[in-house]
């Protein structure tokens, strides 16, 4: 009777069959962390949720300063003796990049004061110094993991600060030196791919938030590197705002595109307007996003929000991997 349950329960959600025994990868999402608050998501994803690997998003903590670099280093500090850090960095694989709280100003770019110390301090209290050369101008830097089941998740994360300009129609968000790296990456096998940034890639028009397409031109060439690359299977994650949604996007590449923004885990605030949201925004201020990649016969993924004082799933989302390319 359970068996049966589940199955009928996974066709309602993703109008697809699944099996009580597939392999399943739980990728957790946190940002937009205020270190001076309790945070009860971190416990409960090291306890209950148990993912494969946390993604940390960017304003993992927020560390503002125009006067002091080492304040940067003693609120990571603050967020190291937090309730389940050491526990989810022990039992999960971390993927990292930051915003501008914890890059160091707020909306900062490429012109802020102590951009190469706060990205030694980056790199070093992230355990990332294999990953990212002393002298990269960035704190970009890319991983393949394979799983149980042989299948390739790329993890890409990007810096959209340290060569970041200034908002406006020549803008550039990463670079010449990430641009090619980038294109790079993308050449790489996966079988799935997560594009990680601070802020939202998918917004069609701006709003008071940072986002792509305040930066001139960097949207259109991050999709036209995407088509010309042939890179399929992209999904992208973000962060900034305080409150959870899923947008997606038809037609910037040749397939259709979706955007997890999850960031807030221990703030809110009042939702943006986005016309292409295709989750309602969720404002749990206690939330704990959870990515879970089904590897069945035909995959999927499912999105899930979990309110974390409720102990309940709030919000959910799940699309197949034959909309973002996969083919059998």
């Amino acid at each position: 009777m359970k068996r049966i349950i589940l199955h009928i329960i996974c066709f309602l959600a993703v109008n697809i069959t699944c099996a009580q025994n597939e392999p399943v990868t739980k990728i957790a999402v946190l940002g937009c962390h205020n270190q001076g608050s309790p945070a009860p998501t971190i416990p409960y994803f090291a306890d209950k949720l148990q993912p494969d690997y946390s993604i940390w998003i960017g304003d993992n903590v927020y560390a503002d300063t125009e006067t002091d670099p080492q304040h940067i280093l003693r609120q990571l500090q603050v967020l190291e003796n937090k309730e389940g850090y050491k526990k989810l960095r022990e039992t999960s694989k971390f993927m990292v990049t930051w915003d501008d709280h914890d890059y160091g100003l707020n909306d900062s770019d490429k012109d802020y004061v102590f951009k190469e110390a706060s990205k030694q301090i980056h790199r070093k209290f992230w355990r990332l110094e294999n990953e990212i050369p002393t002298d990269q101008d960035g704190i970009y830097y890319a991983k393949l993991e394979k799983q149980p089941n042989g299948k390739i998740i790329q993890f890409i994360m990007l810096d959209g600060r340290y060569n970041k300009d200034k908002p406006g129609p020549t803008a550039d968000a990463l670079g010449e030196n990430q641009w090619k790296w980038l294109e790079k990456q993308l050449k790489e096998k996966a079988d799935l791919r997560f594009i990680l940034s601070g802020y939202q890639v998918l917004l069609k028009k701006p709003t008071r938030w940072e986002a792509w397409i305040r930066q001139g031109k960097s949207r259109e060439r991050l999709f036209e590197l995407i088509k010309s690359t042939g890179a399929e299977h992209v999904v992208f994650v973000t962060g900034d705002q305080h409150y959870v949604e899923v947008l997606h996007s038809p037609n910037n590449v040749k397939y259709k595109t979706f955007e997890i923004m999850a960031a807030g885990i221990n703030k809110n605030e009042v939702p943006g307007i986005a016309t292409n949201r295709a989750m309602k925004a969720d404002v749990t201020i206690h939330s704990a996003p959870l990515i879970e990649v089904h590897w069945a016969d035909e995959p999927y993924i499912h999105f899930k929000n979990y309110d974390v004082i409720g102990d309940r799933v709030n919000s959910e989302f799940s699309f197949k991997l034959s909309q973002i390319g996969w083919k059998k």
